[in-house]
């Protein structure tokens, strides 16, 4: 059943919020993408940040620079973070007028304090990966087959993703963000694929936000992006206040 329109579609009021689809830094904007059409079926007005013509990132501060141009300073915004975006929240909270936040499988930042880019067991499985040059392979490149495999609805997409996936330097990694505090008063919601951020999941529900659990994996929008759409129209619905 498909979720309620939780916002009037911008052709017929301007000013309601524009929802930005927020791309991980380690995997490119394309696995927005069906989400995006599917969005823009239904009349929202919705858009992907990073765009895929930008340059890849080398320090944190880069990404968040290429987050925050794409995303729109004369409209209230709609943000909604996959992956290792939601590290970038809290600083387009900062600059932006956000009315809401959906994290969707992603990283909610620390209240306050500084935020690292990846985890110690993630940097401890990449760094044996790195080139002379200090890079690291494409994110697909950084797991098993058989599990990366099994992200993907077809050879045909997983094509397209990859083609778009961006090689950062292992310092990328190792960079973090400073957040002030506050940014967590915004509205959010959660929409978890799996057990994936279980950790983050849970702090979701300590913070009262509402929930969403569907049983898929870490790129589930690609699989089923109808559903994801109606997950997050749903925790919209739930959790922007009114236009």
């Amino acid at each position: 059943m498909q979720a309620p329109d939780p916002i009037v579609p911008a052709a017929d009021v301007p000013d309601v919020p524009v929802i930005v689809l927020l791309a991980s830094a380690l995997l490119g904007p394309a696995a927005w993408e069906p989400v995006e059409r599917e969005l823009r079926s239904r009349g929202y007005d919705v858009g992907i940040a990073p765009p895929s013509d930008e340059a890849d990132p080398v320090t944190p501060t880069d990404a968040a620079l290429s987050y925050a141009t794409a995303v729109p300073a004369d409209r209230r915004v709609i943000l909604v973070p996959h992956s290792n975006a939601g590290n970038f929240v809290a600083t387009l909270i900062d600059i932006r007028v956000v009315a809401c936040v959906v994290f969707v499988d992603a990283v909610i930042p620390v209240e306050s304090g500084i935020q690292p880019l990846a985890p110690p067991t993630l940097l401890d499985r990449v760094e044996p990966l790195v080139d002379d040059d200090g890079l690291l392979p494409v994110w697909t490149d950084w797991f098993d087959e058989e599990d990366i495999a099994r992200l993907f609805p077809d050879p045909a997409t997983r094509f397209h993703i990859e083609a778009q996936q961006p090689q950062l330097p292992l310092k990328f990694l190792r960079g973090a963000l400073r957040i002030d505090p506050g940014w967590d008063t915004t509205p959010a919601g959660y929409l978890a694929f799996g057990s994936t951020y279980a950790d983050d999941v849970a702090r979701a529900r300590s913070r009262g936000w509402p929930v969403i659990e569907l049983d898929g994996r870490h790129l589930h929008m690609l699989v089923d992006p109808v559903g994801v759409t109606d997950a997050i129209l749903e925790l919209v619905s739930r959790t922007a206040p009114e236009p």
